[in-house]
């Protein structure tokens, strides 16, 4: 036991020796580039004018190289927003009453009695219209878009086991159309069914049973 002790004790003497030696590294790897920084500034007083130009001129280079690239990255971020915005603008126009916006994504929401029959997962040809028009935007754009199904709680019987199982394959026939009929890039799409798991509202009467059984097409904006 107390050899068993000894060696515990040990080891957490050393792990303590390496945190304490922890801030020495650090504080050694900053020393050493400072020393490497006056060394080379020395070194420049020892260059005539015309050498301390080159030096300077190539100081600046890099720097500027270095600062080029940040700009850049900003630019493309700030492009992809003003893309956001516009994707945005445009589908409020169109769905203004089924458009909810988050710091994060664009959710359009689709009630599910109007893409679907009860209990199907087959699209209606009435709504592939409504589809397209939804592609035809988001398609000026690269963001990734999710798809998700729900449902209510009441329990189905038929071809889907669930309503877990419909809700995923209704999903997963809006990014089929999307794909298939809209040249969607497929990379970009992806389809999740919740069953009746996330419900907007208490599943308490029809009025609401009826508003969980939806469609959400979410377009995740370009700053996450």
């Amino acid at each position: 036991m107390k050899g068993s002790f000894r060696s515990d004790r040990d080891e957490e003497e050393h792990k303590a020796a390496k945190t304490e030696k922890l801030w020495l590294i650090i504080y050694t790897d900053m020393i050493s580039n400072l020393v490497i920084f006056f060394l080379m500034l020395y070194c420049l007083t020892w260059l005539n004018e015309d050498e301390k130009k080159i030096a300077a001129a190539s100081f600046k280079e890099a720097f500027a190289g270095e600062r080029k690239a940040v700009e850049n990255v900003m630019t493309e971020i700030e492009k992809g927003l003003e893309k956001d915005r516009n994707v945005e603008g445009k589908l409020k126009e169109e769905f203004a009453n089924n458009i909810e916006v988050s710091e994060k994504r664009i959710t359009i929401i689709l009630p599910s009695p109007v893409l679907f029959d009860s209990g199907s997962a087959e699209l209606k040809p009435s709504t592939k219209n409504t589809l397209k028009e939804i592609a035809d935007i988001v398609k000026s754009i690269s963001n990734k878009i999710i798809v998700e199904g729900h449902t209510d709680d009441i329990p189905i019987s038929g071809r889907y086991a669930s309503n877990w199982e419909l809700s995923s394959a209704r999903a997963f026939s809006v990014i089929k159309y999307f794909i298939e009929e809209c040249a969607v890039e497929p990379a970009r799409l992806s389809s999740i069914g919740h069953g009746e798991f996330k419900p907007k509202f208490p599943n308490d009467n029809a009025e609401h049973r009826s508003k969980n059984r939806r469609i959400e097409i979410n377009i995740i904006k370009a700053n996450t």
